[in-house]
């Protein structure tokens, strides 16, 4: 045996040699000619442990890589790289790591963003305003006349990682009453480390399991943007055609959440992933023209579906909210739900809510079906006490998801079923349930029987598309349904543009209606220089309302394309005629709009204003109404610089504009107009990339332009 100080003389010895092994690095990171961010790194002989957290997060598909291709601390071998034809170069002096993957090796939406690339933006505060204000005139002398105004105030505070958001409207009506009230009041932030949310204040509970409700109170929640593409269930590719220079935005469920310019041709979106699972999304391509083309777009939402081994929580605790307006109770209650990915294919997860006389419960699982979609079957049960008397119940549901990247098809059916006998309701169904007695309220919960719901939409071409939806829920005592068709149907070639509508729907009590309209729009050629005028008809027929017809002109004008017009006439079969004449003027400091309809003697006039205004350590910056991450361009001292992320934006006097619809937690592209500067001026850089945290306000400041040569 070797005396002590001989091994304490030997692992002095080899203590360097270990710490030379395994040291720990800030590199810079660019993986195919992607930049990474600066990444802490251990090193062993300039060579990288690259985990396989990491190389998810940069969508390498690890399904590729042998379960002995890993050394025990978790690193891919350098023999591994070899094998799969993978080049590194590293370069000690500057601190400068180089990957180049085959794209074979590559996820086609990665977009996967190094942690330390998310940046938190500035201390910056902001408002975003609109003030409407309408005029009425009867048809009836004795019916009432007057003016209401309303202005609507979405304030914000950024503080560090901190959101501060405070939602409010002051209004006045025909009769002289005003006030004033909240929408919404929240503090939030991210909470990195968890991939979740923590919030104070009012929001809405997320209803991928139980019912979504809103409360005030306190909630932290996982937040599925902040895991890599790979790790998460679905993306849609989106294709399109741009007749020239334009800009595309995608919404969903009504609000803008994706904005890109795309070159004239074809083009495809890899990297847009909805940020609900839920509610359908519609694709808008700006032309530089003003002209625009619409259609929805094929997205299945995977049903409760986690990547293996993650988890997916939502705890929240407070009471219900109401809205503005309406009488009812706010009890308080606690919801947890929970969803784990037991493996590959399987998710397992469950939920239960607490409040005063009510407990509910759910349990269910997702499966993920590959080629055949997605599955997702659960029961729900709730246990309560109403008007002295208790009462349990359950509902049972299943969900199904699947798009057909190949024909751009996109299917999503739900199915809910109450077992006869029992008296299933939701927290916020037994929340507001009418009292014993009331006539004037109807509650049918008890008599459910069935619920099916079906949506299919269908991309035929670049400019065409096709969209249907089917619902019938259906009740015991007394034996009776509800159903809901529709179908549309868009197409656009060359300057014509069509598009048809078709509803059939059944009431509880009343017979089948069936609505069909007809639209057909033709651009017309320029009438001077910077317009674009079209022209189109709408024929709407109901089988029990009068039929209408309708000619309506639209278009844009001014050399920017910023100023809008419309004017419809319409008919209405034993009816008065109509009359509509609107237009808005779009602005770097906002928006403005002005509306007239005329029908018979009645009179209705419209007129708002909106926009924003950043408040910074530089001043107060105006803007176009923002989104909630937002950016401020910086060129210094140079004005009139268009940017391509934002339509009518230029930079102002202090070379500042605002721009919005930043995607969080992803790569975005700050883009100025580099071909169209003022005279004499040249931009050294065009273009920057940040990745902006949930909310931020990202400063983006461009190097300061420079004279052009022979200027």
């Amino acid at each position: 045996m070797l005396p002590r100080s001989l091994l304490l003389l030997l692992a002095l010895l080899l203590l360097p040699f270990s710490l030379a092994q395994a040291q720990t690095q800030h590199v810079l990171v660019i993986v195919n000619n992607a930049w990474k961010g600066n990444i802490s790194l251990d090193f062993q002989h300039d060579f990288p442990c690259l985990g396989r957290p990491l190389l998810e997060e940069w969508g390498v598909k690890l399904r590729h890589f042998a379960a002995d291709a890993w050394s025990p601390q978790g690193c891919l071998s350098e023999i591994e790289l070899q094998r799969h034809h993978i080049r590194l170069w590293y370069q000690p002096e500057g601190k400068l790591l180089t990957l180049l993957f085959p794209p074979g090796s590559m996820n086609p939406q990665q977009n996967g963003v190094s942690t330390s690339r998310w940046d938190d933006g500035i201390n910056a505060a902001f408002v975003n305003y609109r003030v409407d204000y309408d005029w009425h005139r009867p048809e009836y002398a004795g019916d009432e006349r007057g003016a209401n105004l309303e202005v609507q105030l979405d304030n914000g505070l950024n503080y560090g990682p901190w959101r501060l958001r405070y939602q409010n409207t002051l209004w006045k009506d025909r009769q002289g009453q005003h006030g004033s009230y909240t929408r919404s009041a929240s503090l939030w932030r991210a909470i990195r480390p968890l991939r979740s949310q923590l919030l104070f204040g009012d929001s809405t509970t997320s209803d991928t399991f139980f019912a979504g409700m809103p409360f005030r109170g306190v909630t932290l929640a996982t937040d599925e943007a902040m895991f890599p593409d790979s790790w998460r269930p679905f993306s849609p590719w989106i294709n399109g055609f741009a007749k020239t220079q334009a800009e595309v935005t995608i919404q969903q469920n009504g609000e803008t959440v994706y904005r890109i310019n795309v070159p004239p041709g074809p083009f495809t979106i890899r990297d847009f992933y909805p940020p609900n699972p839920d509610g359908s999304l519609q694709l808008t391509i700006t032309e530089s023209d003003g002209t625009e083309h619409e259609r929805d777009l094929p997205y299945a939402a995977m049903p409760a579906l986690v990547h293996e081994d993650n988890l997916s929580y939502e705890l929240v605790g407070g009471r219900y909210r109401t809205w503005h307006g309406v009488d009812s109770a706010t009890p308080g209650f606690f919801q947890a739900t929970l969803a784990r990915g037991i493996a590959p294919l399987f998710t397992l997860y469950g939920g239960v809510q607490h409040a005063d006389s009510y407990l509910g419960s759910l349990a269910g699982v997702g499966v993920n079906l590959k080629a055949f979609g997605a599955l997702s079957a659960d029961v729900t049960r709730s246990d309560y006490i109403s008007w002295q008397e208790t009462f349990r119940g359950s509902m049972w549901r299943m969900r199904y998801a699947k798009a057909f990247f190949s024909t751009e098809t996109s299917f999503s059916a739900m199915l809910r079923y109450y077992p006869a006998g029992q008296n299933y309701r939701s927290l916020e169904e037994k929340i507001t349930q009418p009292a014993p007695g009331d006539t004037w309220l109807s509650d049918e919960s008890q008599a459910r029987k069935l619920s099916q719901e079906l949506w299919l939409n269908q991309t035929l071409s670049e400019n065409s598309s096709l969209s249907l939806s089917y619902a019938q829920h259906s009740w015991r005592s007394p034996d009776k349904h509800t159903r809901s068709f529709s179908l549309s149907y868009a197409n656009s070639f060359d300057d014509i543009d069509i598009s048809i509508w078709l509803e059939r729907s059944r009431s509880q009590w009343g017979g089948p209606e069936t609505t069909l309209a007809f639209t057909i729009g033709i651009t017309l050629p320029d009438a001077i220089a910077g317009s674009s005028p079209a022209i189109s008809y709408t024929n709407n027929l109901a089988s029990h309302a009068a039929a209408k017809h309708g000619v309506n002109l639209y278009g844009t004008a001014l050399s920017d394309y910023s100023l809008r017009y419309d004017i419809t006439a319409e008919h209405t079969e034993h009816g008065n005629d109509a009359l509509n004449a609107s237009m808005g003027y779009q602005y770097n400091g906002g928006e403005m709009n002005s509306s007239l309809v005329r029908s018979g003697k009645q009179r209705d006039y419209h007129a708002d204003v909106s926009g924003s205004l950043l408040l910074h350590a530089g001043g107060i910056t105006p803007g176009q109404t923002m989104s909630d991450t937002m950016a401020l361009l910086v060129v210094p001292d140079s004005p009139g610089i268009a940017s391509y992320n934002q339509f009518g934006v230029t930079t102002n006097a202090r070379g500042e504009a605002l721009v919005g619809y930043l995607t969080p937690w992803r790569v975005n592209r700050l883009t100025l107009d580099s071909w169209n500067l003022p005279d004499g001026i040249t931009l050294p850089v065009s273009e920057l990339e940040t990745v902006p945290t949930k909310g931020a306000i990202i400063k983006a400041t461009f190097p300061p332009t420079e004279k052009a040569p022979g200027s």
